[in-house]
């Protein structure tokens, strides 16, 4: 360490300073560094717990800015911003089962210092590694996003600020949970993997938009005449309603007596699908491996996966106890038999199972 500081005073240390960061996210570490001197090969450092594991850390634009010491005052809290041009993080991230930037929020980012003569293989590797003090931040928020880079706000590991014992703050009326994050090893909720709920001795599919509308087959829908009566799925003018309260008016979306549904089909390879840019919602929705997706981008023969460009999720909580009703009150419209669609009625006999609300999250 001595020798470390004493070369980087020198006013050419004649070494480049290597940065390195790990991201932790719980069962194992995805290592990155930014470059060397404009070379991006893979380069590789020993592990500072145990210092005959050697790591490899891929090369990605990757940097954290605005760390700060003090004495006083608030803590600092750092950018952590990764290109979001290339799939390195991206292929990353989905090869540990991380579907969204949303999922690193709490996770642990360590940022490692030494010289380029200290890495493995180079002249001054040693045992254990020299380097300089560890920084170690936790994942706070999404700072910002776009087609660029992604921005993630850091809090130190010592930063308190909000904190609760038993560890539950209660900040805002969203939950905090991941959707769906009991069958994943993520998370609380503990909503049914394929969205099926069972009443009875019959097993119905629950799938909703992040606004708490209802996605069901498109087959399902017959076009409105001249009345409606409650619970009966129409199709007018291009779009999906179901009707709340019996009556003779045109579905509209000002109209009380009705709300908006979404249609979905089963995905195949030979259909093309089409994105509505001026409303997104209003886009086609096909159900694959037990979910719904909504397409992103006019395609054919597109596969639905979580890393894809031409599809997202169509069925998606929306954070709020409304999204825990619809699912969890689930009642099915009146008939004998699996698989009916949504009532507008909920059984609120029904308890909500234990969750995150009041959550936590800033954000839905």
């Amino acid at each position: 360490m001595s020798e470390l500081i004493e070369l980087t005073q020198l006013q050419d240390p004649g070494e480049a300073l290597i940065d390195l960061y790990e991201i932790s996210l719980g069962s194992s570490t995805l290592f990155f560094h930014p470059g060397t001197d404009g070379a991006l090969a893979n380069i590789e450092f020993r592990d500072y717990t145990t210092p005959t594991t050697i790591n490899t850390y891929v090369a990605l634009p990757i940097e954290i800015s605005g760390i700060e010491a003090g004495s006083d005052g608030a803590s600092a809290r750092p950018t952590l911003t990764v290109a979001n041009v290339l799939s390195v993080f991206r292929d990353a991230l989905s090869g540990e089962g991380i579907d969204t930037n949303d999922d690193l929020v709490g996770k642990t980012v360590t940022r490692r210092q030494t010289l380029f003569k200290y890495l493995y293989g180079e002249s001054g590797d040693a045992n254990p590694p020299v380097e300089f003090p560890r920084e170690r931040f936790i994942i706070d928020r999404i700072a910002s996003a776009n087609n660029i880079f992604v921005s993630f706000e850091l809090a130190s590991a010592y930063d308190l600020e909000r904190a609760k014992i038993p560890n539950r703050t209660v900040t805002g009326k969203y939950c905090s949970w991941m959707y769906q994050g009991a069958f994943s090893g993520k998370g609380g909720c503990i909503w049914s993997g394929a969205s099926t709920v069972s009443v009875g001795s019959d097993t119905h599919k629950a799938y909703f938009s992040i606004d708490d509308e209802p996605i069901i087959p498109v087959g399902d829908f017959s076009a409105f005449s001249v009345s409606a009566v409650v619970d009966e799925y129409n199709s007018y003018a291009g779009r999906y309603w179901q009707c709340i309260n019996a009556t003779s008016t045109a579905p509209s979306s000002t109209d009380l007596d009705w709300r908006e549904c979404r249609a979905y089909t089963v995905w195949s390879g030979a259909t093309g699908y089409t994105n509505n840019s001026t409303t997104p919602p209003q886009s086609d929705y096909v159900e694959y491996t037990n979910t719904i997706w909504r397409c992103v981008r006019s395609h054919t023969n597109e596969a639905p996966t979580t890393t894809s460009k031409y599809w997202i999720r169509g069925d998606s909580c929306g954070k709020i106890l409304d999204s825990c009703k619809c699912r969890f009150q689930f009642m099915p419209v009146s008939g004998a038999g699996s698989n009916r669609n949504p009532s507008n009625d909920l059984d609120t006999v029904k308890t909500l199972p234990f969750g995150a609300f009041p959550g936590s999250d800033k954000f839905r």
